[in-house]
């Protein structure tokens, strides 16, 4: 065995000293090929600034046709935005300690030829590059498993996509926030006369029942039980708190979520100082306050993809409108509205879940609203807003991609000056989400 073993020894010494040798023997061009090749790789890879900040590049493209009527014209436009408008998010984090770690997301939209911004006379390329990037996140977070997490800087505050709980994953085919997918197109009367609003003001009035970003700190705690709690104050005495929960029981997912906001300040233009005084020029909405409580809660029951859910909303304006020398309160309704979809998500095909909805929702006193922190004197009255729809929605998992078609029909009854009002509009959307 002593003798084996020096065999050994001395064929791996010769075997070494032989590979040694023929190395030597390639002089120094032997590497030449790979150097180059590495460098090549190096040119085209994406770099950190450190190795101690791992980062993520993620984001989707999606677009969209869109056929509409509003009952006295049609048309399709090709475009994107609407409710699935592409982004891109570079995302970081860094470990402290175990228990604790720091992060930064940067978050971009690209938003040309927005489906939520075309109208009857600015379709196809005419609208042009609509906020071609826009910056949605740019935050920096500090996160403790028993403490929790503070995030500061502009995005997401506490009530953020707080009506979007969703568990089957319409995404691209269906949202509450139904003013995303014609938002920006005239109401138009039964006989053809345009009126002097916004579907998407009939919609949601001043502004989205959904976003809230903005330059704010949020504090968040940990999850406890399913449940967690943000709170946020932000720019111009904002401030939001909301509750949310995830959780499944046998076979049934539940998740909800419920906030409160409050914003002294939305929309007011900047009238700039009286020199040599202590006052300030304001020349809109100088006292308005808005508040609004609202959630959404989704059930879904995964062996047989099932699913309900709802988002519902109210918003309380209050103060003065200040238009030229003329001061007054707001004394219309508040703003309300509520959705409901349901429907089945299953993976039919076996390539990703098929999604199957219809939805059904209301409004009210988004006219009102809008017109109010608008600067304009009360015109509308007793404004009722209504829309159903079907959807269907197809993943394909290998791609990561949706494909998806829907349809949705909106209706206005409301007084203007004094006289009743009706209005109609139909819209058919076909189109494609690809995430990275």
């Amino acid at each position: 065995m002593k003798t084996s073993t020096k065999f050994a020894m001395a064929a791996a010494v010769t075997a070494l000293m032989g590979t040694s040798a023929i190395a030597a023997d390639l002089g120094g061009s032997c590497c030449a090929d790979l150097e180059e090749r590495i460098a090549e790789l190096e040119a085209t890879t994406v770099r950190k600034g450190n190795r101690k900040v791992s980062v993520q590049i993620s984001g989707f493209v999606g677009h969209q046709i869109m056929w509409w009527d509003d009952g006295s014209q049609s048309d399709a436009y090709i475009g994107d935005g609407g409710n699935i408008f592409s982004r891109w998010r570079l995302r970081g984090s860094a470990k402290i300690s175990p228990d604790l770690e720091a992060g930064f997301l940067y978050e971009f939209g690209v938003n040309n030829n927005s489906l939520a911004s075309v109208n009857q006379g600015n379709g196809g390329d005419d609208l042009g590059e609509s906020g071609p990037s826009n910056l949605r996140d740019q935050t920096v977070w500090l996160k403790h498993k028993s403490l929790g997490m503070v995030k500061i800087g502009h995005g997401s505050t506490s009530t953020d996509n707080l009506v979007l709980i969703d568990l089957a994953n319409r995404s691209a085919a269906g949202t509450p926030d139904v003013g995303l997918y014609f938002g920006g197109f005239q109401l138009r009367a039964a006989d053809g006369f345009f009126l002097p609003n916004t579907w998407a003001q009939a919609a949601r009035g001043h502004e989205s029942w959904d976003t809230s970003r903005r330059n704010h700190i949020l504090y968040e705690t940990p999850s406890l039980a399913g449940f967690t709690v943000q709170a946020a104050v932000a720019e111009d005495n904002y401030w939001d708190v909301a509750l949310r929960y995830a959780g499944e029981f046998n076979g049934v997912r539940v998740a909800f979520g419920i906030g409160y906001q409050e914003d002294s300040e939305f929309n007011r233009p900047v009238g700039g100082l009286n020199a040599g005084t202590f006052s300030v020029v304001c020349t809109n909405n100088c006292d308005s306050v808005t508040s609004e409580i609202k959630g959404s809660a989704s059930i879904l029951h995964v062996p047989t993809g099932l699913f309900l859910t709802g988002a519902a909303g109210s918003r309380e304006l209050s103060g003065l409108r200040v238009a030229g020398a003329a001061a007054t309160d707001y004394a219309g309704p508040d703003a309300t509205f509520w959705h409901l979809s349901g429907g089945v998500a299953k993976n039919y095909f076996g390539i990703g879940n098929t999604v199957l909805f219809g939805e059904y929702g209301e409004g009210e006193g988004g006219l009102e609203q809008a017109d109010h922190l608008g600067g304009t004197a009360p015109r509308w009255a007793g404004t009722e807003f209504t829309h159903w729809g079907l959807g269907v929605n197809q993943y394909v998992d290998a791609a990561a991609m949706q494909i998806f078609a829907t349809y949705k029909h909106f209706e206005l009854d409301g007084v203007l000056n004094g006289f009743r009002e009706n209005a109609e509009f139909s819209t058919f959307i076909v189109g494609t989400r690809i995430d990275f």
